[in-house]
């Protein structure tokens, strides 16, 4: 009896992690498969981290810079975390030549929001005016803030990453990182009280 699927091969899809191997020993396909199956998660974390200024050549240099760290993937971490760091990483500097860090992060409305969302200036009713002209002033207290803390904020609030993958990213004590962000946001409140 003929199941329907003879003569078709069910392919499994690989792990990145065996992805990775086969890449390390050469299979181009593997490696084009990497890229390919990680392209947009790429795109959106460096659109966020740099406003997606030169998005293109930015996400270039990040899978240039995967190129050449993979040998060093030891499955210590998930691949996408170390894929992550890397991505982390390459646009911090890759922002550090265009503005020496003066607008690190370029936060989208549902972002400013979440990080408003337990302040007292969010509970009453708004208009949609309003809340652009808050957005606004949200944005403008973040280039006020130190680029390492607006960077910590930024991967907390708005890439939803838990403490320790920001700790595991950063290579810095998950307290350290509690406690950057916590005076981020404090910074980020009074900054903005004191703007409206």
């Amino acid at each position: 009896m003929n199941s329907g699927l003879s003569g078709i091969e069910i392919k499994k899809e690989k792990s990145d992690e065996k992805l990775v191997e086969l890449a390390l020993k050469g299979d181009s396909s593997a490696w084009k498969e990497l890229v390919t199956r990680n392209y947009k998660s790429v795109c959106a974390t460096v659109s966020r981290l740099t406003g997606g200024r030169d998005l293109e050549d930015t996400v270039q240099e990040v899978f240039i810079q995967l190129f050449k760290a993979l040998p060093n993937f030891r499955n210590e971490s998930s691949f996408s975390t170390f894929l992550y760091r890397i991505a982390v990483n390459t646009s911090v500097r890759e922002v550090r030549k265009m503005t020496t860090l003066s607008s690190l992060v370029a936060v989208g409305s549902e972002a400013i929001e979440k990080m408003l969302d337990d302040h007292p200036l969010h509970e009453g009713p708004y208009t949609q005016l309003e809340k652009k002209e808050i957005e606004q002033i949200v944005r403008e207290a973040l280039v006020d803030i130190p680029a390492d803390l607006r960077l910590l904020l930024t991967l907390f609030e708005v890439e939803n990453m838990t403490l320790r993958e920001i700790s595991e990213i950063t290579k810095t004590p998950v307290t350290t990182i509690a406690s950057r962000i916590n005076k981020a946001k404090m910074m980020l409140l009074k900054k903005v009280e004191k703007k409206l």
